[in-house]
């Protein structure tokens, strides 16, 4: 299997697990009359009962003294009693998660939202079985008896998700979520356009400017004669416009559009201590356009991180900028302009050009 198809694989793996929540939501509606089904909750006292019992004893012999090895034992009782706290800290985590959780699912494989080719199937069941949207619950267990390794086991209703280790799961929190989210570009596009009204065609609303949505006529193709090129086309109601094709190979090679799509690619590959976040903006966002997508989980050399600054470039020049856009109003079919007006339009233009 191609690593594009494990990619494509995962992402229906997971959309299957968010149906599988939307059905179990939809059934609320008719459980009305049933009492439900209890989610697993941690049983706390079931783990803390040998620790409890080798607190006692570890303090009572560095009380008299017959502790063979007192700073050891100090620093185990010191671990029982910090590990109340590392159970908190993950419970805060994990709220702190679940609120993230629920607004980005709805932006799943777009900007902002859940990378579904990227975020393991375990990973998305147990997102939703914390979040409370599938029957389940967790475990907690000290594995190897130690109070240092401590673990959420993760179930829903089918059994055994995945294990998640405490300590783990805290320090990831200090820098992400338990999840892989798409990182998002729109406020550095848009400002992008406004900052180079030489390039995006503007007008003025309200003393603001605001984007058209086409291009200055620089960036417009030509004709042999360094006409804009126009193609009439028929908008119904036996009306036609006129749309102009915008010359993205000048736009490809303007300097200043090739030096902040650089700072744009290269802040996503910076801004996060790995590159999880750039691999899934490659693979959700770039590879629509692209077809190129990268292992999950690896580092990117060199030339992988220079490809990925090319491939914005080409994904800015098909997607956020149209082909083609209308110019002048619409005008009834075979219906031809008076020759003066023509004129005196080229005219106008090359005083705005000057």
């Amino acid at each position: 299997m191609s690593l594009k198809d494990k990619l494509l694989e995962n992402r229906r793996l997971n959309e299957q697990n968010q149906f599988k929540v939307a059905e179990q939501q939809s059934r609320l509606t008719y459980e009305l009359g049933y009492s439900s089904i209890e989610n697993i909750k941690p049983d706390y006292g079931a783990m803390y009962d040998p620790f409890v019992k080798i607190y006692s004893d570890l303090q009572l012999k560095l009380q008299n003294n017959t502790s063979q090895n007192p700073a050891f034992d100090r620093k185990y009782c010191d671990d029982i009693l910090n590990s109340v706290n590392t159970i908190k800290v993950a419970l805060e985590n994990i709220v702190s998660n679940v609120e993230i959780w629920e607004e980005s699912v709805q932006l799943a494989g777009l900007m902002n939202g859940i990378d579904l080719m990227g975020t393991t199937n375990t990973r998305y069941k147990t997102m939703n079985v914390l979040s409370g949207n599938l029957k389940g619950g967790l475990q907690i267990e000290a594995v190897d008896n130690d109070i240092n390794k401590m673990a959420f086991n993760v179930y829903d209703d089918e059994g055994f998700i995945e294990k998640i280790f405490l300590n783990k799961f805290n320090k990831l929190s200090e820098t992400q979520e338990l999840f892989i989210l798409i990182p998002s570009t729109t406020e550095q596009n848009n400002d992008f356009k406004l900052l180079n009204p030489e390039i995006f065609e503007q007008e003025i609303v309200q003393d603001q400017p605001v984007l058209t949505g086409g291009v200055t006529e620089t960036y417009r193709k030509k004709d042999k004669q360094g006409q804009v090129e126009l193609k009439s086309e028929d908008i119904g109601n036996n009306m036609v416009q006129d749309f102009y094709t915008v010359d993205k190979d000048i736009i490809k090679n303007n300097i200043i559009f090739n030096n902040e799509m650089e700072k744009i690619a290269t802040g996503i590959l910076s801004e996060y201590e790995g590159f999880d976040q750039a691999i899934a903006f490659n693979n959700n966002i770039l590879a629509q356009v692209t077809d190129h997508y990268l292992r999950t989980g690896k580092a990117l050399n060199k030339n992988q991180q220079d490809k990925f600054i090319e491939d914005y470039k080409t994904w800015f020049l098909e997607t956020e900028i149209g082909n083609k856009f209308p110019l002048g109003e619409p005008k009834p079919k075979n219906t031809i302009q008076p020759q003066e007006e023509i004129v005196e339009e080229q005219v106008q233009e090359e005083v705005v050009l000057s």
